[in-house]
């Protein structure tokens, strides 16, 4: 294979605009292989044990989640739904903070997702600790009431477990579900967000009927955690951090994107912002997404993973290039170029892909930046059966993250209806 810069120089300037300004792809530092480690210093690699990291201390906590969201929804085969309710069970049975659901329509890519409350509810019922999250609700899409309703539903089978990122929606056929202007989407979901919460406090909340008449309405059944845990999506937008901050949530955002000087900048933009509406800015989690498999050789894993890795990005390119956003003569083509190319960059610095070692490297890297969480998107393409026997590395990773003494100044609270560990919030 050609190194990375010369096969960068060939891409045409359109190519070379889509990798930079839809993945932001920033430098790339060449896959180390297993066994090494790459040294700070000079960028050469030194040989490591495979369990050197159980000897480093993390430098702060970061939480470990199951995150579901791009499994295929146009597969007829039965079963589709295995990967998600045994790592699910898994996830509960070891202690990760959460599980998060997405919300996708009209494409067998995510397909199995429409609801995020469906198959919550069902997550619910089969697990005891972990917390059941919709990662994202596209909120302009469905009535707040509606919302209010579905996840009280869930918190009550979950016995006080859920937790909701709110997402405003981005593909135009979407809203056939509920035709609210799609140009406003993003004021939608805040305005949203606000009457959510109200109606999840108990309140009286008016709306206007269909003859006009205004009537006030508390929905049921009333929940059983006080107040929902509320995430805002981000895509990368800065606005949406520091509005997230504002109005005293969290935040949802993929890794994929994120440089770490930048990821570090807005964090502390993000809890900046918390600070001046009022808010204790120590208490709001930031959660990042990162595809994840860890495997006992880092060149085995790379080999195993760059085929649905690669369908992956290029799928997530071809939404972009159907909506108009991305102007090529051939779209397609160019999609799986960049994805090719995505990959080599997000391998490394990007991703939980590879060994403990590796993946430990970046889960310090991302305390560092001052992320909270790590929700592990585990359904890429790979066999349920392959998944699934990787997962306890991940467990191991997750009790040595998990339980990390916290910095200087730091602080960890408890969720209500959680397994009792500490969560950290910076």
């Amino acid at each position: 294979m050609k190194p990375l810069d010369d096969r960068l120089s060939g891409l045409n300037p359109e190519q070379r605009a889509l990798l930079e300004r839809r993945l932001r792809a920033r430098g790339r530092s060449g896959s180390a292989p297993s066994g090494t480690a790459r040294d700070p210093a000079g960028g050469a690699t030194v040989s490591e044990p495979a369990d050197a990291w159980r000897g480093r201390t993390p430098l702060r906590p970061v939480e470990l989640s199951i995150y579901l969201f791009s499994d295929d929804g146009s597969d007829e085969g039965s079963d589709k739904y295995r990967l998600a309710l045994s790592s699910a069970r898994f996830a509960d049975a070891h202690r990760f903070r959460a599980v998060w659901t997405p919300e996708r329509h009209f494409q067998g890519f995510g397909g199995l997702y429409p609801n995020p409350s469906v198959l919550g509810a069902a997550l619910a019922a089969i697990t005891s600790r972990i917390e059941i999250r919709a990662g994202s609700v596209a909120s302009p899409l469905h009535h707040p009431v509606r919302v209010a309703e579905e996840w009280a539903v869930v918190d009550n089978l979950s016995n006080g477990r859920v937790g909701i990122s709110f997402a405003s929606g981005w593909h135009p056929d979407d809203f056939i579900l509920f035709p609210s202007p799609y140009e406003e989407r993003k004021e939608t979901m805040f305005r949203g967000i606000e009457t959510i919460r109200r109606l999840w406090a108990g309140e009286a909340v008016s709306f206007t009927a269909h003859d006009e008449r205004t009537v006030a309405v508390r929905t049921y059944p009333r929940p059983v955690r006080a107040e929902l845990p509320i995430w805002v999506t981000s895509a990368g937008n800065p606005e949406t951090w520091a509005r997230a901050g504002a109005i005293g949530a969290n935040v949802l955002a993929a890794l994929v994107g994120y440089a770490p000087e930048d990821l570090t900048a807005q964090v502390a933009a993000y809890r900046a912002a918390r600070a001046a509406a009022g808010h204790d800015p120590a208490t709001g989690i930031v959660s990042l997404v990162a595809h994840t498999f860890v495997g006992e050789d880092d060149r085995a894993v790379r080999d195993l993973v760059r085929a649905p890795m690669t369908r992956y990005l290029q799928t997530y390119l071809q939404q972009f290039a159907k909506l108009g956003l991305e102007r090529t003569d051939n779209p397609d083509r160019d999609a799986r170029d960049v994805a090719a190319l995505a990959f080599e960059h997000y391998f490394d610095q990007a991703t939980l892909l590879g060994t403990q070692n590796k993946c430990a490297r970046v889960l310090d890297a991302l305390g560092a930046c001052g992320a909270d969480e790590v929700a592990c998107l585990i359904d890429f393409g790979l066999e349920t059966d392959t998944v699934l026997d990787a997962l306890p590395r991940l467990a191991e990773l997750q009790q040595h993250y998990r339980h990390a003494a916290p910095a200087a100044g730091e602080t960890h609270e408890t969720a209500p209806g959680a397994d009792g560990g500490p969560h950290a919030r910076t």
